[in-house]
Protein backbone atom coordinates (compact mmCIF):
# COMPACT_ATOMS: atom_id res chain seq x y z
CA UNK A 1 0.00 0.00 0.00
CA UNK A 2 2.69 2.54 0.97
CA UNK A 3 5.88 3.53 -0.80
CA UNK A 4 8.19 3.14 2.18
CA UNK A 5 9.72 0.01 0.72
CA UNK A 6 11.94 0.94 -2.17
CA UNK A 7 12.11 -0.76 -5.50
CA UNK A 8 15.35 -1.15 -7.43
CA UNK A 9 17.83 -0.17 -4.74
CA UNK A 10 20.74 -1.88 -6.50
CA UNK A 11 21.46 1.16 -8.65
CA UNK A 12 23.52 3.83 -6.94
CA UNK A 13 22.12 7.31 -6.64
CA UNK A 14 23.34 9.44 -9.59
CA UNK A 15 24.24 12.37 -7.33
CA UNK A 16 26.06 10.27 -4.73
CA UNK A 17 29.35 12.24 -4.95
CA UNK A 18 27.49 15.49 -4.24
CA UNK A 19 25.53 13.85 -1.44
CA UNK A 20 28.79 12.71 0.12
CA UNK A 21 29.95 16.33 0.10
CA UNK A 22 26.75 17.35 1.90
CA UNK A 23 27.28 14.52 4.39
CA UNK A 24 30.81 15.73 5.12
CA UNK A 25 29.60 19.29 5.65
CA UNK A 26 26.77 18.13 7.89
CA UNK A 27 29.28 16.22 10.04
CA UNK A 28 31.71 19.10 10.30
CA UNK A 29 29.05 21.77 10.88
CA UNK A 30 26.32 20.21 13.04
CA UNK A 31 24.76 23.57 13.89
CA UNK A 32 24.73 25.01 10.36
CA UNK A 33 21.69 25.11 8.06
CA UNK A 34 22.83 23.95 4.62
CA UNK A 35 21.98 25.64 1.33
CA UNK A 36 22.31 24.67 -2.35
CA UNK A 37 20.40 21.41 -2.09
CA UNK A 38 17.62 21.74 -4.68
CA UNK A 39 20.04 21.67 -7.60
CA UNK A 40 20.44 17.95 -6.86
CA UNK A 41 16.89 17.37 -8.15
CA UNK A 42 18.22 16.54 -11.60
CA UNK A 43 16.41 14.45 -14.25
CA UNK A 44 18.75 11.57 -13.40
CA UNK A 45 17.96 11.91 -9.71
CA UNK A 46 14.23 11.90 -10.43
CA UNK A 47 14.57 8.78 -12.57
CA UNK A 48 16.50 7.04 -9.82
CA UNK A 49 13.86 8.08 -7.29
CA UNK A 50 11.10 6.71 -9.51
CA UNK A 51 12.94 3.39 -9.67
CA UNK A 52 13.08 3.22 -5.86
CA UNK A 53 9.31 3.40 -5.44
CA UNK A 54 7.20 0.40 -4.56
CA UNK A 55 6.00 -0.84 -7.93
CA UNK A 56 2.89 -2.41 -6.39
CA UNK A 57 1.77 0.60 -4.35
CA UNK A 58 -1.75 1.93 -4.74
CA UNK A 59 -2.22 5.02 -6.95
CA UNK A 60 -3.01 8.46 -5.57
CA UNK A 61 -5.73 10.87 -6.70
CA UNK A 62 -4.16 10.94 -10.18
CA UNK A 63 -5.00 7.25 -10.62
CA UNK A 64 -1.54 6.62 -12.07
CA UNK A 65 0.23 3.40 -11.10
CA UNK A 66 3.98 2.82 -11.26
CA UNK A 67 3.47 0.67 -14.36
CA UNK A 68 1.41 3.40 -16.07
CA UNK A 69 4.08 5.98 -15.34
CA UNK A 70 6.89 3.70 -16.51
CA UNK A 71 5.55 3.60 -20.08
CA UNK A 72 6.28 7.32 -20.47
CA UNK A 73 8.74 7.83 -17.66
CA UNK A 74 11.36 9.76 -19.64
CA UNK A 75 8.91 12.38 -20.91
CA UNK A 76 6.98 12.61 -17.64
CA UNK A 77 10.13 13.04 -15.56
CA UNK A 78 11.50 15.65 -17.97
CA UNK A 79 8.26 17.61 -17.57
CA UNK A 80 8.37 17.19 -13.78
CA UNK A 81 11.95 18.46 -13.68
CA UNK A 82 11.02 21.48 -15.78
CA UNK A 83 8.11 22.34 -13.47
CA UNK A 84 10.36 22.02 -10.43
CA UNK A 85 13.03 24.23 -12.00
CA UNK A 86 10.52 26.90 -13.06
CA UNK A 87 8.58 26.86 -9.81
CA UNK A 88 5.42 25.50 -11.45
CA UNK A 89 5.29 22.19 -9.60
CA UNK A 90 2.03 21.73 -7.67
CA UNK A 91 1.40 18.84 -5.30
CA UNK A 92 -1.91 17.00 -5.54
CA UNK A 93 -4.11 16.17 -2.53
CA UNK A 94 -3.34 12.93 -0.74
CA UNK A 95 -5.83 10.11 -1.15
CA UNK A 96 -6.82 8.65 2.20
CA UNK A 97 -7.42 4.92 2.48
CA UNK A 98 -8.33 2.89 5.55
CA UNK A 99 -6.70 -0.46 6.26
CA UNK A 100 -7.60 -2.83 9.11
CA UNK A 101 -5.37 -3.08 12.18
CA UNK A 102 -4.79 -6.18 14.27
CA UNK A 103 -7.15 -4.92 16.98
CA UNK A 104 -10.02 -4.59 14.53
CA UNK A 105 -9.86 -0.80 14.16
CA UNK A 106 -8.87 1.01 10.97
CA UNK A 107 -5.62 2.84 10.26
CA UNK A 108 -5.76 5.84 7.93
CA UNK A 109 -2.98 5.89 5.34
CA UNK A 110 -2.17 8.60 2.81
CA UNK A 111 -1.38 7.81 -0.82
CA UNK A 112 0.31 10.52 -2.88
CA UNK A 113 0.20 11.06 -6.63
CA UNK A 114 3.08 9.59 -8.63
CA UNK A 115 4.83 12.91 -9.34
CA UNK A 116 4.70 13.72 -5.64
CA UNK A 117 6.08 10.30 -4.70
CA UNK A 118 9.03 10.80 -7.06
CA UNK A 119 9.83 14.26 -5.71
CA UNK A 120 9.48 13.14 -2.12
CA UNK A 121 11.78 10.16 -2.62
CA UNK A 122 14.44 12.42 -4.10
CA UNK A 123 14.14 14.92 -1.24
CA UNK A 124 14.32 12.11 1.32
CA UNK A 125 17.63 11.00 -0.17
CA UNK A 126 19.00 14.54 -0.02
CA UNK A 127 17.83 15.17 3.53
CA UNK A 128 19.10 11.79 4.72
CA UNK A 129 22.60 12.94 3.85
CA UNK A 130 22.13 15.64 6.52
CA UNK A 131 19.96 14.02 9.15
CA UNK A 132 21.76 10.70 9.27
CA UNK A 133 24.62 12.70 10.76
CA UNK A 134 22.28 14.15 13.41
CA UNK A 135 20.05 11.24 14.41
CA UNK A 136 21.15 9.31 17.49
CA UNK A 137 22.09 5.62 17.35
CA UNK A 138 19.20 4.69 19.65
CA UNK A 139 16.69 5.72 16.94
CA UNK A 140 15.90 2.83 14.58
CA UNK A 141 12.63 3.36 12.73
CA UNK A 142 12.57 4.07 8.98
CA UNK A 143 16.25 4.84 8.64
CA UNK A 144 18.64 3.53 5.99
CA UNK A 145 20.82 0.65 7.12
CA UNK A 146 18.95 -0.14 10.34
CA UNK A 147 15.69 -1.89 11.13
CA UNK A 148 13.63 -3.86 13.64
CA UNK A 149 16.32 -6.47 14.27
CA UNK A 150 18.82 -3.76 15.19
CA UNK A 151 16.33 -2.28 17.65
CA UNK A 152 15.73 -5.75 19.08
CA UNK A 153 19.46 -6.36 19.51
CA UNK A 154 19.82 -3.02 21.29
CA UNK A 155 16.88 -3.79 23.57
CA UNK A 156 18.43 -7.12 24.52
CA UNK A 157 21.76 -5.41 25.19
CA UNK A 158 20.59 -2.51 27.35
CA UNK A 159 17.56 -4.04 29.05
CA UNK A 160 18.32 -7.72 29.53
CA UNK A 161 22.02 -7.26 30.18
CA UNK A 162 22.13 -3.73 31.55
CA UNK A 163 21.28 -2.07 34.86
CA UNK A 164 17.62 -1.38 34.15
CA UNK A 165 15.25 -1.78 37.07
CA UNK A 166 12.47 0.61 36.03
CA UNK A 167 10.84 1.17 32.65
CA UNK A 168 8.67 3.91 31.17
CA UNK A 169 6.61 2.29 28.43
CA UNK A 170 5.35 5.26 26.38
CA UNK A 171 2.63 5.57 23.80
CA UNK A 172 2.10 8.76 21.76
CA UNK A 173 -1.57 9.21 20.93
CA UNK A 174 -2.17 9.50 17.14
CA UNK A 175 1.37 10.76 16.60
CA UNK A 176 1.39 11.13 12.82
CA UNK A 177 -1.91 13.05 12.96
CA UNK A 178 -0.71 15.58 15.52
CA UNK A 179 2.72 16.73 14.33
CA UNK A 180 2.52 20.54 14.30
CA UNK A 181 3.57 21.91 10.91
CA UNK A 182 4.89 25.22 12.27
CA UNK A 183 7.08 23.53 14.86
CA UNK A 184 8.27 20.93 12.35
CA UNK A 185 9.37 23.57 9.86
CA UNK A 186 11.20 25.47 12.60
CA UNK A 187 13.12 22.29 13.30
CA UNK A 188 13.83 21.76 9.60
CA UNK A 189 15.17 25.32 9.18
CA UNK A 190 17.85 24.57 11.75
CA UNK A 191 19.52 22.28 9.20
CA UNK A 192 17.98 23.18 5.83
CA UNK A 193 18.36 26.74 4.55
CA UNK A 194 17.48 25.93 0.94
CA UNK A 195 14.20 27.79 0.30
CA UNK A 196 13.17 25.48 -2.54
CA UNK A 197 13.39 22.40 -0.32
CA UNK A 198 11.55 24.25 2.45
CA UNK A 199 8.73 25.21 0.06
CA UNK A 200 8.41 21.63 -1.18
CA UNK A 201 8.03 20.35 2.38
CA UNK A 202 5.38 22.98 3.12
CA UNK A 203 3.50 22.02 -0.07
CA UNK A 204 3.38 18.37 0.97
CA UNK A 205 2.33 19.19 4.50
CA UNK A 206 -0.46 21.59 3.50
CA UNK A 207 -1.73 19.96 0.33
CA UNK A 208 -4.67 18.39 2.12
CA UNK A 209 -6.20 14.93 2.25
CA UNK A 210 -9.04 13.71 0.04
CA UNK A 211 -11.24 11.53 2.24
CA UNK A 212 -14.49 10.17 0.78
CA UNK A 213 -14.73 13.08 -1.64
CA UNK A 214 -13.98 15.76 0.95
CA UNK A 215 -10.78 17.79 0.90
CA UNK A 216 -9.46 18.16 4.46
CA UNK A 217 -6.74 20.74 5.06
CA UNK A 218 -5.03 21.09 8.43
CA UNK A 219 -2.00 22.70 10.03
CA UNK A 220 -1.14 19.51 11.87
CA UNK A 221 -0.30 15.97 10.82
CA UNK A 222 1.89 14.18 8.32
CA UNK A 223 -0.03 11.33 6.65
CA UNK A 224 1.14 7.80 7.39
CA UNK A 225 1.96 6.00 4.18
CA UNK A 226 3.46 8.90 2.23
CA UNK A 227 7.08 8.75 1.16
CA UNK A 228 8.23 11.83 3.07
CA UNK A 229 6.25 11.16 6.26
CA UNK A 230 8.65 8.79 8.10
CA UNK A 231 11.58 11.18 7.76
CA UNK A 232 9.55 14.20 8.88
CA UNK A 233 8.23 12.20 11.83
CA UNK A 234 11.78 11.24 12.81
CA UNK A 235 12.97 14.85 12.54
CA UNK A 236 10.17 15.97 14.85
CA UNK A 237 10.89 13.39 17.55
CA UNK A 238 14.63 13.91 17.17
CA UNK A 239 14.12 17.42 18.52
CA UNK A 240 11.16 16.83 20.83
CA UNK A 241 12.50 13.69 22.51
CA UNK A 242 15.98 12.58 21.49
CA UNK A 243 17.90 15.85 21.86
CA UNK A 244 16.05 16.69 25.06
CA UNK A 245 16.86 13.27 26.47
CA UNK A 246 20.57 13.54 25.67
CA UNK A 247 21.09 17.21 26.55
CA UNK A 248 18.68 17.79 29.43
CA UNK A 249 17.69 14.49 31.01
CA UNK A 250 20.74 12.22 31.00
CA UNK A 251 23.12 14.72 32.70
CA UNK A 252 20.64 15.12 35.57
CA UNK A 253 20.10 11.43 36.30
CA UNK A 254 21.60 9.79 39.38
CA UNK A 255 22.07 6.36 37.80
CA UNK A 256 22.28 4.63 34.45
CA UNK A 257 19.52 5.37 31.93
CA UNK A 258 18.68 3.91 28.51
CA UNK A 259 16.42 4.68 25.57
CA UNK A 260 15.40 2.74 22.47
CA UNK A 261 13.14 4.44 19.92
CA UNK A 262 11.56 2.87 16.86
CA UNK A 263 9.71 5.61 14.95
CA UNK A 264 7.04 6.91 17.37
CA UNK A 265 7.40 4.04 19.87
CA UNK A 266 10.00 4.31 22.60
CA UNK A 267 11.01 2.74 25.90
CA UNK A 268 13.00 4.46 28.64
CA UNK A 269 15.01 2.42 31.13
CA UNK A 270 16.34 3.52 34.52
CA UNK A 271 18.58 2.08 37.18
CA UNK A 272 16.90 4.07 39.98
CA UNK A 273 13.24 4.58 40.70
CA UNK A 274 13.60 8.25 41.66
CA UNK A 275 15.16 9.01 38.26
CA UNK A 276 12.28 7.26 36.53
CA UNK A 277 9.70 9.16 38.58
CA UNK A 278 11.29 12.51 37.78
CA UNK A 279 11.19 11.80 34.04
CA UNK A 280 7.67 10.37 34.21
CA UNK A 281 6.45 13.58 35.83
CA UNK A 282 7.88 15.92 33.22
CA UNK A 283 7.58 13.79 30.06
CA UNK A 284 3.91 14.63 29.30
CA UNK A 285 4.67 18.35 29.67
CA UNK A 286 7.53 18.07 27.23
CA UNK A 287 5.30 16.45 24.62
CA UNK A 288 2.43 18.89 25.21
CA UNK A 289 4.83 21.76 24.50
CA UNK A 290 4.96 20.47 20.90
CA UNK A 291 1.32 19.54 20.43
CA UNK A 292 1.74 15.85 21.27
CA UNK A 293 -0.02 13.78 23.90
CA UNK A 294 1.13 10.69 25.71
CA UNK A 295 -1.73 8.21 26.07
CA UNK A 296 -2.54 8.32 29.81
CA UNK A 297 -3.75 4.73 29.89
CA UNK A 298 -0.88 3.26 27.91
CA UNK A 299 2.08 5.27 29.21
CA UNK A 300 3.19 3.67 32.44
CA UNK A 301 6.07 3.53 34.88
CA UNK A 302 6.73 -0.06 35.89
CA UNK A 303 9.38 -2.06 37.73
CA UNK A 304 11.40 -4.17 35.35
CA UNK A 305 12.82 -7.65 35.70
CA UNK A 306 14.54 -9.29 32.71
CA UNK A 307 12.79 -12.61 32.78
CA UNK A 308 10.08 -14.35 30.77
CA UNK A 309 8.69 -16.60 33.45
CA UNK A 310 4.96 -16.28 34.11
CA UNK A 311 5.51 -17.02 37.77
CA UNK A 312 4.87 -14.27 40.25
CA UNK A 313 7.84 -12.40 41.55
CA UNK A 314 8.78 -12.04 45.18
CA UNK A 315 7.08 -8.65 45.20
CA UNK A 316 3.84 -10.24 44.05
CA UNK A 317 3.87 -8.64 40.63
CA UNK A 318 2.97 -10.54 37.48
CA UNK A 319 5.29 -10.05 34.44
CA UNK A 320 3.71 -8.20 31.54
CA UNK A 321 5.27 -7.25 28.23
CA UNK A 322 6.85 -4.12 26.87
CA UNK A 323 6.53 -4.00 23.08
CA UNK A 324 8.34 -1.60 20.80
CA UNK A 325 6.43 -1.30 17.53
CA UNK A 326 5.72 -5.00 17.44
CA UNK A 327 9.25 -6.03 18.31
CA UNK A 328 10.09 -8.85 20.67
CA UNK A 329 8.59 -8.09 24.11
CA UNK A 330 10.50 -7.22 27.23
CA UNK A 331 9.44 -8.66 30.55
CA UNK A 332 8.30 -6.33 33.28
CA UNK A 333 6.31 -6.51 36.46
CA UNK A 334 3.05 -4.86 37.29
CA UNK A 335 3.42 -3.19 40.68
CA UNK A 336 1.01 -4.09 43.44
CA UNK A 337 0.29 -0.41 44.02
CA UNK A 338 0.57 2.74 41.98
CA UNK A 339 3.63 4.91 42.39
CA UNK A 340 2.43 8.43 43.09
CA UNK A 341 4.33 11.23 41.37
CA UNK A 342 4.60 14.44 43.34
CA UNK A 343 4.27 17.84 41.71
CA UNK A 344 7.72 19.20 42.35
CA UNK A 345 10.75 20.75 40.70
CA UNK A 346 12.45 17.82 38.99
CA UNK A 347 15.58 19.71 37.99
CA UNK A 348 15.06 19.90 34.24
CA UNK A 349 12.46 21.57 32.08
CA UNK A 350 9.98 20.31 29.54
CA UNK A 351 10.37 23.60 27.69
CA UNK A 352 14.06 23.19 26.86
Amino acid sequence: MSDRNTGDSTKSCPVSPKLRHITERAKKEPKVALMNLAHLLTPEMLLWSFQQLNKDAAPGVDGVTWQNYATEAEALLADLHKRLREGRYRALPIRRVHVPKEDGTLRALGVSALDDKVCQRAVVEILNSIYEQDFYPFSYGFRPGVGPHDALDKMNEVFYRGKVNWVIDADIRTYFDTVVHRELMEFVRKRVADRTIQRLLVKWLRVGVLDDGRLLVSNIGTPQGSVISPLLANIYLHHVLDEWWVDEVVPRMRGRVEIVRYADDFILGFEHRDDAERVMAVLPKRFQRYGLELHPGKTRLLPFQPRRSKEKSQSGGVPLHVQLSGLHPLSRQEPKRSHGLQNQDHGFAAES
